[in-house]
């Protein structure tokens, strides 16, 4: 890819980022006090729900249900003296879900498998295992009812927590969330998407199957994946800033995203909706993921997901990917061929920008001279 190139999008980029500003400020000046909890995945909570909470607030120490008995007890000539009602800061908040066992636990994921990959001991053998748990711990664990898996709810799905903010203002759990994927993406080669994803990983051994089948995958190309990427999330900016596509949050018409009716992630949630529509839009998603996933490589990551297309930018600057010595590799084009994705052969030509690479190990393990590995670019 050329320099003009590599310029435009990063222009993009930079302007998607500065129109995207401006929405954070209306989210958190209409919704300063509300907890994060207290909201679904869409930032939104049903009718229903909003019906229980007025119910439980007034029998339960939530600040509204204490001025209510306050107020109730002073009708009936009771005295009660206030008492403080504990609060936690934003900051509190934050460190409190960065240390909570899901977090905690993706992280240790992520560094064990990049020690593996710089050592050179990650196989297919090895990473199977690391697949078959990312998927099970944050896509499938917290459908088991089971308290010690209580803490791996998926909430917020890394979507939810690129693009909540922009609609709904900054919180805790979303912080967090983005704060270990982007720390993990500049350590390692988008090391939480290749290693810690239900969605990525849940790909990537439909990929293993369909090698194993020999079915024949397709491989388009960057530039076609990365256009519709980039589409899909200027149309969210631009929705989102016009409010076409809209919802009721407290009674105020507030904008909403256009993710929520592609989002992969919402498929781990195992439970069923009133109607057979909402029950389409849930589960089929995901569905059509793992469908598309024996015909390409990762088609949600690289067509789709608005992680993969932050984090493509930013793991450019990542401190340890595949590198080639220079000296020695003889171009054979080898590792290319093999690899399922682009990014191989944009590495070869020490490309500015290389398309997203989710440390599979295919080129490296496909070099007959031993001339690819993971380390750190000179």
């Amino acid at each position: 890819m050329d320099r003009e190139r590599i310029g435009l999008l990063y222009l993009i980029f930079i302007i998607m980022v500065i129109v995207s500003l401006p929405l954070l400020t209306p989210a958190q000046e209409q919704q300063p006090n509300n907890h994060f909890s207290e909201q679904t995945e869409s930032g939104l909570r049903p009718q229903s729900d909003q019906r229980k909470a007025v119910q439980v607030g007034t029998g339960m120490g939530t600040e509204q249900g204490y001025r209510q008995r306050l107020g109730q007890g002073q009708r009936q000539g009771q005295s009660s003296r206030p008492e403080p009602v504990p609060t936690q800061t934003p900051t509190q908040n934050f460190f409190r879900f960065l240390f909570s066992p899901k977090m905690v636990t993706m992280l240790v994921i992520a560094l064990v498998a990049l020690a593996l990959l710089l050592t050179g001991k990650m196989d297919n053998r090895t990473r199977i295992p690391f697949l078959v748990i990312a998927t099970f711990l944050y896509g499938v664990s917290a459908n088991l009812g089971l308290k010690l898996f209580s803490g791996f709810s998926m909430h917020p799905s890394p979507i939810c927590a690129f693009t909540k903010p922009i609609l709904y203002g900054l919180r805790a759990p979303m912080l967090a969330t983005m704060a270990i994927i982007l720390v993990l993406t500049i350590i390692g080669p988008k090391i939480f998407c290749s290693y810690v994803c239900p969605v990525g990983a849940t790909q990537e051994l439909i990929a293993m199957l369909a090698d194993k089948l020999k079915i024949k995958r397709r491989k388009p190309s960057f530039r076609l994946s990365q256009t519709v990427r980039l589409v899909i999330f200027l149309a969210f900016i631009a929705l989102s800033w016009t409010a076409v596509v809209q919802t009721t949050v407290q009674g105020q018409l507030r904008a909403k995203s256009i993710y929520d009716y592609f989002n992969a992630f919402e498929g781990f949630k195992w439970h069923l909706e009133p109607t057979l529509l909402n029950n389409l839009f849930h589960f089929l998603p995901l569905l059509l993921t793992l469908a598309f996933a024996f015909i390409t490589y990762r088609p949600y990551c690289y067509l789709v997901c608005p992680v993969g297309l932050i984090t493509n930018f930013l793991e450019q600057i990542g401190i340890f990917r595949v590198v080639k010595k220079k000296d020695s590799c003889n171009d054979c084009q080898l590792c290319a061929l093999k690899s399922p994705c682009p990014a191989v052969a944009e590495i070869l030509k020490d490309a500015v920008l290389v398309p997203d690479c989710f440390a599979c190990t295919v080129c490296t393990r496909s070099c007959r001279q031993n001339r690819l590995k993971f380390g750190v670019k000179s």
